[in-house]
């Protein structure tokens, strides 16, 4: 009988530890109630990017960034706050000489005018399509090695979508990167 006794005192302290075990990992792997979860946007994607790590490669990577940071700027689901960042990152996207020509503080403040009227006219920049590879035309001038693409941005309104189409302009710099000198609109293109 003894044995029996001592045999159920140490099944139940064996059972006793086992479930002390796994309330401990419980309580170690329940997530934590107020810790704060952050939400990632295609905004915050833009934004965490490191353009000094990995700039991009050819004239279209460049002009898609520039595309994707657009959508991003006129998404509803950006933040105020984001919309300076973004603004920062386009312009890295630049050439010297076009910085040049506008502060930051007054591209920055077009750029927030622009995106109030989009919002207050529900207009949403539902897609993109840039040129392919075989597309882009290529030259070297006075001012450097230069590359031609054409980017089209769609825009929808109320259900009715309006392509916008436009012609970029890249330089090379010293350090082979492609950066944006301008863009016009194409031919045939609505706003």
């Amino acid at each position: 009988m003894k044995k029996n006794n001592t045999r159920n005192t140490v099944i139940g302290l064996v059972i006793l530890a086992i479930a002390v075990l796994v309330i401990f990992f419980l309580a170690i792997n329940t997530p934590d109630k107020e810790a704060e979860t952050v939400q990632i946007t295609a905004a915050t994607k833009q934004l965490a990017k490191d353009y000094d790590l990995a700039y991009p490669s050819t004239p279209r990577a460049v002009v898609t960034e520039y595309a994707e940071i657009t959508r991003c700027l006129y998404a509803s689901d950006t933040e105020e706050e984001q919309i300076k960042g973004l603004a920062e990152q386009m312009r890295r996207l630049f050439d010297d000489e076009l910085i040049a020509n506008q502060s930051f503080d007054d591209f920055y403040d077009s750029l927030r005018s622009e995106i109030a009227i989009y919002r207050e006219k529900n207009k949403v920049v539902s897609s993109y399509s840039v040129s392919s590879s075989t597309d882009v035309k290529y030259e070297t001038n006075e001012y450097g090695s230069m590359a031609s693409l054409y980017l089209s941005i769609n825009v929808r309104q109320d259900g009715v979508i309006n392509t916008i189409k436009e012609q970029f302009l890249l330089r090379q710099d010293a350090d082979g990167h492609w950066k944006i000198v301008g863009w016009v609109p194409a031919d045939g293109a609505k706003e």
